[in-house]
């Protein structure tokens, strides 16, 4: 609807006021309060006419479930903890649920979510009543958000259970966007969509209308969430807002100094406070005059829709300071004045066109000039359905345009929308989902760069197009990942970059945006636990392909085998019998693996790691230890080499035997006299140590 003033015209968005579910929390209300001694825990709604409105039939409000003492309890549409509706069972109070059902959903997934194990995490306001309420059902694994950069603060790990939800009111832009950035994050994500759908037609019927007008008012209570979020997306399509509560907030130089004035209300808004508030407006416009009249919709009835103008070819014939003389296809001449030709800030035509110029105008009869019926025509109007016809035929072809970034806005990117030939552009969006191929978490970095993007959407009747930089990225990376993997061939050597660490490997950039995977067991000879004991993000290394698997279209790559491989020369560094020392790595029930060199471990099996009978390997040895072991078989095409310390431990005993029977053979070179005589000397030595000793 629109109202039309003297100095002004006021158009109501599409969708505003009430939604179901706050109609619904009102019904209830309404319905409890005839029956008397109800009351609410907190607001109902949060618009303070809606809860004077309530109380005034009789629906109180009240902040404890102590002072609710033999009442009926309604609960808010926002929702309360499951502890608090506990507590008020245990008191034996009545409880009517007026809780949104969309909240309810929310409350609902998180609870799930616990069940499962998993975080959850909310987009939103940590100090709502609503999200303190589903957060209250998630227990104690919960984080609140208010945006992407907030998940490096709250200590996610990669490959941690995560279910996103968000506040029912939050913009679905920017839920996409922490989505994204925590699946970057290599996070398991599941995503809830708990944004409320009339939430969400009313953001984009606000959002339409911001773009044609010079004013938005935004109609709500304070500490309603979804009447802010109204304004950050009208604010965010650049146009100036006022947000009220009521009519006394309305700010009249504003108001006079506008030509189009939107209009839109929160969720919570009744239709009583938008009236008030747009009669308001009307009699600021009308300087307090009482002829305020109703006119038709803003956007009238498909079947009504007027035809689009014809569109004609023209040849400018004579070039004047404020208009131009052109000759149609017609065989007629018209005017074409210089507000008209362009919405650049020129002082003459000459600066836009010359004689012989061909361009295109709509024509418009109903005109006069100097008094005679003159055909006058606009180049502007022209330019403007020629562009919305282009962009409509790109999205269809898949035409990929180039526009420039001109500013940042909440959840995406506003880009200044050319065709080729037309002198008219549109604003352009691009969400942030779509800016890259990954979560970008700068977007700043953009603005006056040109991007090639892929038309998603058009509405001209709206003036909305949306368009995507990451479809342009993906269809790139897969015509150049074909290209790829025609050309790769196992044993190629390449030139990568180290994308991203994982536990189980790297991911390596081998150019035109191809990855491969570096597993874990293919970066060193040695055993590691990292990859970032070797390797490290944005690192250049060479390697090589192992493994091209062409209908999966994935890539496997190897480092250590570029580097010199200690299996080489094995046999004549460690000859079977050489006996060396090892650090244990790890321990197996059938033994334990050794590392006796850089990237060379050996097994030593139970069998071989005691000279006694053992049922577990630690009961001799840790991780950690260094042991003396003894070489005794070697494969080193397989990479396998046999130890053993039983035989370390038995050849040292062979040792000390052999000595022992050498020093006994000693021993016998010596006659009966001298054994004689030398206990002789014994004795008299202890006999002289026991009487000291008395």
């Amino acid at each position: 609807m629109s109202r039309n003033s003297a100095g002004g015209r006021i158009i109501l968005a599409e969708h505003a006021g009430f939604c179901a579910g706050v109609r619904r929390a009102v019904n209830i209300a309404e319905r409890a309060g005839q029956a008397g001694g109800a009351v609410t825990l907190g607001a109902l709604v949060h618009n303070p006419d809606v809860v004077g409105r309530l109380e005034r039939a009789g629906v109180k409000v009240v902040h404890e479930l102590e002072e609710a003492a033999g009442r009926t309890v309604i609960v808010p549409s926002h929702g309360l903890p499951p502890q608090t509706i506990r507590s008020a069972e245990a008191m034996g109070l009545t409880l009517v649920d007026a809780t949104c059902p969309h909240v309810l959903k929310a409350q609902l997934a998180a609870a799930r979510a616990a069940e499962a194990g998993r975080t959850v995490v909310i987009v939103g306001d940590a100090e709502h009543p609503e999200v303190k309420a589903v957060a209250a059902h998630a227990g104690d694994h919960v984080h609140v958000v208010d945006g992407p950069a907030a998940l490096d603060e709250i200590g996610i790990r990669e490959g941690q259970p995560v279910t996103v939800l968000a506040q029912t009111t939050q913009v679905a832009s920017l839920v996409e966007a922490v989505v994204e950035k925590a699946r970057h994050m290599g996070v398991d994500v599941e995503h809830v969509n708990t944004v409320c759908p009339a939430t969400a037609e009313r953001q984009r019927a606000a959002a339409d209308l911001a773009t044609k007008v010079d004013l938005m008012v935004v109609i709500g209570g304070k500490a309603s969430a979804n009447t802010m979020r109204l304004a950050e997306v009208c604010r965010d399509k650049g146009v100036p807002v006022l947000k009220v509560e009521r009519s006394s907030e309305l700010d009249a130089s504003a108001l006079r100094g506008a030509r189009l004035i939107g209009v839109t209300a929160g969720a919570s808004t009744p239709s009583w406070v938008m009236e008030e508030v747009m009669d308001a407006m009307s009699e600021i416009i009308e300087g307090n005059q009482e002829n305020v009249q109703e006119v038709v919709s803003v956007t009238p009835p498909a079947h009504e829709a007027p035809p689009e103008p014809e569109i004609l070819k023209a040849r400018v014939e004579e070039v004047y300071d404020d208009r131009i003389i052109v000759h149609l296809e017609t065989e007629e001449t018209a005017t074409v004045f210089l507000k008209e030709l362009t919405r650049e800030a020129v002082t003459a035509a000459s600066e836009v066109v010359s004689v012989g110029d061909e361009i295109f105008v709509v024509p418009d009869r109903r005109r006069k000039v100097a008094g005679a019926d003159e055909l006058v025509a606009s180049k502007i109007q022209a330019d403007t359905l020629l562009l919305w016809r282009k962009l409509a035929e790109a999205q269809e072809t898949g035409e990929i345009i180039e526009s420039t970034v001109t500013q940042v806005v909440k959840g995406g990117l506003v880009v200044d929308v050319r065709m080729p030939g037309l002198d008219e552009k549109a604003r352009g969006f691009v969400p942030a989902s779509q800016v890259g191929r990954r979560f970008v978490e700068d977007l700043g970095q953009f603005v006056g760069q040109t991007l090639r993007l892929k038309v998603r959407e058009v509405e001209p009747a709206r003036s909305n197009v949306v368009l995507s930089h990451r479809a342009v990225l993906e269809e790139e990376e897969k015509k150049a990942r074909a290209e790829a993997f025609a050309t790769l061939q196992k044993g190629q050597v390449l030139d990568g970059k180290v994308t991203r660490l994982v536990t189980f490997g790297a991911f390596v950039d081998i150019g035109k945006g191809v990855e491969g995977l570096l597993h874990i067991s293919d970066i060193s000879w040695s055993r590691i636990k990292h990859p970032s004991e070797v390797l490290s993000e944005g690192q250049e290394i060479k390697v090589v392909v192992l493994n091209v698997d062409t209908e999966r279209e994935r890539i496997s790559l190897g480092y250590k085998q570029l580097q010199p491989d200690p299996w080489d020369n094995i046999a004549q560094r460690f000859p079977e019998g050489t006996i060396t020392k090892g650090v244990v790595t790890k321990l197996m029930d059938f033994g334990a693996f050794v590392s006796i060199a850089d990237g060379v471990e050996g097994l030593v099996h139970i069998s071989q790691l005691s000279d006694r009978r053992i049922s577990r390997p630690d009961e001799v040895v840790q991780v950690g230890d260094e042991i003396t072991v003894k070489v005794i078989g070697i494969k080193p095409q397989e990479h396998r080499i046999s130890l053993s310390a039983r035989q370390v431990l038995e050849e040292g005993e062979r040792n000390e035997y052999r000595k022992y029977m050498k020093d006994q053979k000693a021993d016998e070179t010596v006659t009966i006299g001298d054994r004689l005589g030398y206990d002789l000397r014994k004795q008299v030595q202890y006999d002289s140590d026991d009487e000291q000793g008395n």
